[in-house]
């Protein structure tokens, strides 16, 4: 675990920031060759992508304020904007994200549907360099487990960060499991479901950018192609997470509920721009 990767006198860098720093930069640089080989302005989606990213970041914390609002309060105003500390939900960033992106294109005169072939593919890649950072943080940890690549976190990391105790894992599992032995150094071991989540994301990202190569249906598929693979995928391996997040219909948590919304959307997305590619082949 690796909370802060370096500092240098007063300055921290904080893995999981920089993770989604890294991620991001990487995406957009893959976006930005894509888009000069459609014909289409790089700068534009380079600009658009510095809105996107806080749009995101607001969106995935009000998400999770309203999943956790038991964790904020006004006697820690800073605990409502720090992000560094952790505290996103993903599925909370895309649609105020997609709003400002459509408006963004629209204004340009950029194609939506052509530019979501571009964007979408790359989502996961950013994202997956973000589980990567929740892995060196501790945070979105997996369920206590036996298999042979469980993972035990440590006890102390950062104590002079004030706010952080202990591991994330570690400090749950103490106060849960008071009648099990617990190491005093480590948390039990754990399915490591950030590195689940980097794997599956980078396999989503490979998956897309092949099916646009070889087959792409029509303009846009993408986007509900994502939103399909994505929403299956988390609904997965949301039952190896130990992090709690809440249940509340059908015994599923509500990221899970997210989820089946994402990949039925997706669905339903898919007929719908099929559809409108047979009616119109210009439509963009």
């Amino acid at each position: 675990m690796h909370p802060i990767l370096f500092e240098f006198g007063f300055l921290k860098f904080n893995s999981y920031g920089l993770m989604i720093a890294v991620g991001f930069l990487t995406a957009l640089y893959f976006i930005q060759r894509d888009a000069k080989a459609a014909g289409l302005d790089p700068k534009k989606f380079a600009d658009m992508a510095f809105v996107v990213l806080p749009l995101g970041i607001v969106g995935t914390r009000l998400a999770h304020i309203a999943m956790f609002p038991d964790l904020y309060s006004w006697s820690d105003p800073i605990g409502w904007i720090a992000v560094w500390r952790g505290g996103l939900v993903f599925q909370g960033g895309p649609p105020l994200a997609l709003i400002y992106v459509y408006y963004f294109l629209k204004k340009h005169n950029i194609p939506f549907l052509k530019s979501a072939d571009l964007i979408f593919p790359y989502l996961p890649l950013a994202h997956g360099f973000g589980r990567i950072g929740c892995f060196l943080k501790g945070c979105c940890y997996g369920a206590p487990t036996s298999v042979n690549w469980a993972v035990n976190f440590p006890k102390q990391v950062n104590e002079s960060e004030g706010f952080i105790t202990g591991s994330p894992p570690y400090i749950d599992h103490l106060n849960r499991f008071a009648d099990v032995t617990l190491s005093s150094t480590h948390s039990l071991g754990i399915h490591p479901t950030q590195l689940y989540s980097f794997v599956g994301l980078i396999t989503i990202c490979a998956t897309i950018l092949l099916l646009r190569k070889h087959w792409h249906p029509f303009t846009g598929f993408t986007m509900p192609a994502y939103l399909v693979l994505y929403g299956i995928f988390r609904f997965v391996v949301e039952f190896y997470r130990g992090d709690h997040n809440p249940v509340h219909i059908w015994g599923f948590s509500d990221q899970q509920l997210f989820s089946l919304f994402f990949a039925v959307l997706g669905v339903i997305l898919f007929f719908i721009l099929r559809h409108q590619s047979r009616k119109s082949p210009e439509t963009s």
